[in-house]
């Protein structure tokens, strides 16, 4: 259950939270009586719980937690978490566990493990491509082109089971967890920084064990050998999305970084290209909406919002990764082996037909078979979709007809990767799923063994909690951007902006602007009535005529910002009366 989270107002000699989320049961208010505000300033951002309702039917409560000031930055994040019940801090005997591993592994350690079966790879030329700010480096690279002409992939994972074993107080808070949150101005981590940031990030010039996925993949993109062992590893470099996307453009590689680097990184852009080729022909959907980047200055205030661009090289980690945990998932599958499935269901049927519908005004047709549609066929219409004005916005209206991808312990396949076998691997350092299925691995290279009923029922367990623990963090992530994008623009009222039409409700439509912040325009702030019209996707001017549609131009100025709700309200200045060829 979500906390009540809101700014406490004075009434007279009581109190009134104004809640920041209206409640689905008690509204939008809540009522403190004096003896129950325990001290808490007004115009203060609290947290409040729920004690009954008054003689006029009203909720009341009391004062449980208070936040911080009413447009603190820190505080308006803090409000969030707290409405999420996202865990702070750590308790204090998970950080002695984690704190007693110590900062590196000693060559003692390294040799008892490799008597034990781990494999030594300290003399490979190991990478690892993360973002710049990224601290939880949980995998690493090798290739190499084999005489046969086909690549030899290693993906190297941090060995985080090594260290956390099943029951522990670490595992037991990683699984309460469920998986880092990565909120806009902090990662709320699902192992305190002394593993996630150390003994198991996969840092430079460190030794540190890790759970190796190697692949020899032929020029169809398709793995034709493979091998799943403990390794020990030694990054040689720590380099950057940017980095080298500006060496694969063309520019020159650094001074410091060593000779065999730049062979190493188009030996990768020649593979990712493989496998991308491979994964359209079998019709993986390619959804492309781009990440919105918020620049913050110490305060924790706002000062640039941007669409982040979008890298090649991103994508090509991406599909090292996809490729490891689609060979982990077909080992699982072939062997039986008890892991914890990605999974992506069919798309329910009439929520198909209606986008179907929608698509078909934009001159989008889907040849379909709605009992059981093919990724291929939605793979086509986004193609087709892609350049088009409206072209993101029906792209999200095709994402939200799909099924949510979740965990199970069932293997039900991957709709949008069009992935028989898929499970995720390849970040143990921030996913709980990734730790359980990497201990299910280990169990079978050891003992070769078949799931028996006591770990199905926990892989079920862990599928469920972690499925909810994930929706949790997304939402939570949505927020905290709402809220810096709300702040941003609050300072800009009367402004003017460029965008595009990207949605509708029956009261309103919602215009993204280039920044890729959106908001809302009512139609009651419009001259004239208008309408919306959910079969054809527009609204129409009854008076004049006039129609608003997807994708369309416009032209808006800031008129309301509410940062306590997270809401940006327009007024419609201009739109664009020429239609497209497909509009």
């Amino acid at each position: 259950m979500n906390a009540l989270v809101g700014v406490l107002r004075q009434n007279g000699k009581h109190g009134i939270v104004e809640l920041d989320r209206k409640d689905n049961e008690l509204g939008a208010r809540i009522n403190i009586p004096r003896k129950f505000l325990n001290g808490a300033p007004f115009n203060m951002k609290v947290v409040c719980n729920y004690k009954g309702t008054d003689s006029g039917g009203e909720p009341w409560g009391s004062v449980i937690e208070v936040l911080g000031e009413e447009g603190n930055p820190d505080t308006a994040i803090l409000g969030i978490i707290k409405y999420y019940n996202l865990p702070l801090e750590f308790p204090s005997e998970v950080l002695e566990q984690a704190k007693s591993f110590g900062k590196s592994i000693s060559e003692q350690e390294i040799i008892e493990e490799i008597n034990q079966g781990r494999v030594d790879l300290r003399n490979l030329p190991t990478i690892t491509i993360d973002g710049e700010d990224a601290k939880d480096l949980d995998d690493a690279i090798d290739i190499e082109k084999l005489e046969n002409g086909n690549y030899l992939l290693y993906v190297h994972i941090a060995d985080v089971s090594h260290y956390v074993k099943e029951k522990s107080e670490l595992d037991q808070e990683a699984f309460k967890r469920g998986n880092s949150v990565y909120l806009v101005d902090r990662v709320l981590p699902m192992y305190p920084p002394q593993l996630s940031n150390g003994i198991c990030s996969l840092n430079p010039d460190q030794d540190r064990f890790a759970f190796t996925a190697e692949m020899e993949i032929n020029h169809q993109g398709k793995v034709v050998k493979g091998k799943l062992y403990p390794s020990v590893i030694r990054s040689k470099v720590r380099t950057s999305y940017n980095e080298t996307q500006a060496i694969l453009d063309g520019e020159e590689v650094g001074e410091d970084r060593p000779d065999w680097f730049r062979e190493q990184l188009f030996l990768m852009q020649e593979l990712t290209d493989i496998l991308q080729a491979m994964r359209r022909r079998r019709g993986a959907l390619e959804f492309e909406f781009p990440e919105l980047k918020i620049e913050l200055d110490n305060a924790g205030n706002p000062i640039n919002i941007y669409p982040e661009p979008d890298l090649y090289t991103n994508h090509m980690i991406e599909s090292f990764m996809i490729a490891a945990n689609e060979y982990v998932g077909d080992l699982a599958q072939k062997h039986k082996i008890p892991i914890i499935y990605r999974v992506h269901e069919l798309p329910d049927s009439e929520k198909l037909n209606i986008f179907a519908n929608i698509a078909k005004r934009f001159n989008i047709r889907l040849h379909i078979n709605y009992e059981k549609p093919e990724p291929k066929e939605l793979a086509k219409a986004l193609e087709e979709m892609k350049n088009e004005p409206f072209g993101t916005a029906l792209s999200t209206i095709l994402l939200r007809s799909l099924a949510k991808a979740r965990y199970s312990e069932k293997n039900l396949g991957h709709f949008g990767l069009a992935s028989d076998n898929y499970c995720h691997f390849t970040a143990p350092i921030r996913r709980y799923s990734d730790t359980f299925t990497h201990r299910s691995l280990k169990r079978w290279l050891k003992e070769h063994n078949n799931a028996d009923k006591k770990c199905l029922k926990r892989a079920f367990k862990v599928s469920n909690h972690v499925s909810d623990t994930e929706r949790i963090a997304i939402d939570a992530e949505r927020d905290t951007v709402d809220q810096k994008a709300a702040e941003y623009y609050a300072d800009k009222i009367g402004e003017i902006f460029d965008g595009k039409i990207s949605g509708f409700t029956p009261s309103s439509l919602f215009v993204q602007l280039e920044s890729l912040v959106e908001g809302a325009v009512f139609f009651r702030s419009l001259r004239g009535y208008y309408e919306y019209d959910p079969e054809q996707f527009i609204a129409i001017n009854r008076d004049t005529g006039d129609v608003l549609w997807l994708g369309q131009k416009v032209k808006v100025q800031i008129a309301a910002v509410d940062t306590n709700r997270r809401f940006i309200d327009f007024n419609l200045l201009e739109y664009d009366t020429t239609k497209t060829k497909n509009a």
